[in-house]
């Protein structure tokens, strides 16, 4: 019966790498999108190999009860036990103490411990309790920033965002990292005075001084994120990991642009999100 729980565990893993990626988008709390494809195959590889697990000692079991049923010493065993019986003699294998040995054929058929079902029980969370996105908590135990690049990438011209292409007066959409990173190193300050709209979701301050509208940056996986974030000070917080689209300017650091340990932004216009895209930039 453990290899049964066993294979029961690759099914329901595989099921559960199955039911985040091919119905829902789920999986992108933990994984970059490129890795769906990769997901789906090992969710259908587990749950095949679960399959066959199961079916293999389903079979094991009634094939071991089948040869006990025409094995020539099971039936010297019924023999001799119906001769005791008319004879008035113990049964074989029965020594008046409650206890029989085995079959008669070197081992038994006891069933394999319960605790082994335990093993379902994390599977079974996992469809209880989804784990969710990295988000504020993250923000807060991270500390600060990913940090600027070193100073031989500083220059606007490495530069291909919106900003890159937008008009004068344009308000232009832009990740957080796209903002942080130009924040730090564009020496030519392109983003002074232009409106902005940044989106990501809100992180009070330890202090209490402002907040910060933050996202986390994913190379491939959610143990690698790093936290990219703003400071505003000119709006009250709102509730933590409560996303929002922010307008507004970049507030002009003076002195070195890569000294700044953090950047500010100076709102216009804000508004709730109540359908956030992918949590990871």
């Amino acid at each position: 019966m453990n290899r049964i729980a066993q294979g029961l565990t690759l099914v329901l893993l595989g099921a559960a790498a199955l039911t985040s990626t091919v119905p829902t988008d789920l999986y992108l709390n933990w994984v970059k999108a490129g890795f769906g494809p990769f997901l789906i195959a090992a969710g259908i590889v587990m749950v095949g190999l679960g399959v066959l697990v199961i079916v293999a000692e389903v079979r094991g079991e009634r094939g071991a009860l089948d040869e006990e049923e025409v094995t020539p010493e099971t039936a010297a065993a019924a023999n001799a036990t119906a001769d005791a019986s008319v004879h008035g003699a113990d049964p074989v294998g029965d020594h008046g103490d409650g206890h029989d040995d085995d079959d008669g054929h070197g081992h038994d058929h006891a069933r394999a411990p319960r605790v082994a079902w335990l093993l379902l029980l994390p599977v079974v969370a996992v469809f209880v309790v989804a784990p969710p996105a990295l988000g504020s908590y993250t923000v807060e135990s991270t500390g600060g920033s990913s940090g600027p690049p070193p100073r031989d990438d500083r220059g606007a011209s490495r530069f291909n965002d919106a900003l890159s292409e937008a008009g004068p007066g344009d308000v232009v959409p832009l990740g957080i990292q796209e903002f942080v990173m130009r924040a730090w190193i564009d020496d030519e300050r392109e983003m002074a005075d232009r409106e902005i709209e940044l989106t990501g979701f809100a992180v009070p301050t330890e202090d209490g001084d402002g907040w910060y509208l933050a996202r986390l940056q994913m190379a491939c996986c959610a143990a690698d994120a790093v936290v990219n974030k703003v400071l505003i000070t000119d709006q009250p917080a709102p509730e933590a990991d409560s996303w929002w689209t922010v307008r507004g300017t970049w507030v002009e650091p003076e002195g070195d642009l890569y000294d700044v340990s953090e950047h500010e932004f100076a709102t216009l216009q804000m508004d709730e999100v109540t359908n956030p895209p992918d949590p990871y930039e």
